[in-house]
């Protein structure tokens, strides 16, 4: 962890830390940096929060963040690698068309958001630390945006993002990768860059685990939601599909 921090301080990300968080709450930061140190990183998974009972997973003010690398590589994914886009969430899952591609089929990044619509959480494809401080550490400690997340990252992260959560007072359930992760700082920077070649995956416990929790936050079925993008996040909202009588009745006396 402190070679973490030293590092960064040289990095972009470890000044909009500092601007962001550290500066105008700094009791609040180191007291998160020692709590952070009373978690087991090398087992499983982890939950953690300033105190109990804390927030519940599902709803608005609950997070599902997935890392970008979990992005298929064969077939590749339609919507690129490192970035925060999903062409099957923001354009195919409700556009009527019941042929569903190759890649949006095996990923599981559509498999975790299809339960977080369910939860009615928003849903957060990781990029860089910079973007996940901007979007999601920065605007929970500011206005309360977040309260609750589930987040699937590499290994090597967990405790820096640890850190994040606490200093935001986000509940957070971490499920570290299984295969394909960072293992140091070296690799870690270049997939925060966006060099990351090897996809990676999580195991069938981290999977039962992760539909456990999130179907145990379902609030409705996902027939009646879907995700529309705010900023870099994917935000549930209601809809409805126009019934074709309606559609109709608005061609036959003029109406758009």
């Amino acid at each position: 962890m402190l070679s973490f921090c030293l590092h960064s301080l040289l990095r972009e990300y470890g000044w909009q830390f500092f601007r962001h968080v550290a500066a105008p709450h700094p009791v609040r930061t180191v007291k998160a940096f020692l709590r952070s140190g009373r978690y087991d990183f090398t087992g499983g998974a982890i939950a953690t929060s300033n105190e109990e009972p804390g927030p519940t997973l599902g709803g608005r003010r609950s997070v599902v963040g997935v890392g970008f690398c979990l992005k298929p590589l064969n077939p590749p994914c339609l919507s690129g690698r490192s970035n925060h886009d999903c062409l099957y969430f923001e354009r195919l899952m409700h556009s009527g068309s019941s042929n569903t591609p190759d890649c949006c089929r095996q990923c599981a990044i559509r498999g975790i958001g299809i339960m977080a619509l369910k939860a009615e959480a928003a849903f957060y494809i990781m990029t860089s630390a910079k973007d996940i401080l901007l979007d999601v550490f920065a605007p929970a400690l500011k206005e309360g945006r977040f309260v609750s997340g589930l987040f699937l990252l590499c290994r090597y992260s967990l405790r820096p993002f640890t850190v994040g959560l606490l200093a935001s007072d986000i509940r957070g359930w971490l499920f570290p990768f299984e295969r394909g992760d960072c293992a140091d700082y070296k690799t870690w920077l270049r997939a925060d860059r966006g060099d990351k070649d090897e996809q990676t995956a999580f195991g069938e416990q981290t999977r039962k685990s992760i539909r456990e929790l999130l179907d145990g936050a379902a609030k409705t079925p996902d027939s009646g939601k879907r995700f529309k993008r705010q900023g870099n996040i994917l935000c549930p909202e209601q809809y409805q599909v126009r019934a074709a009588s309606s559609w109709h009745g608005a061609q036959h006396d003029g109406r758009s």
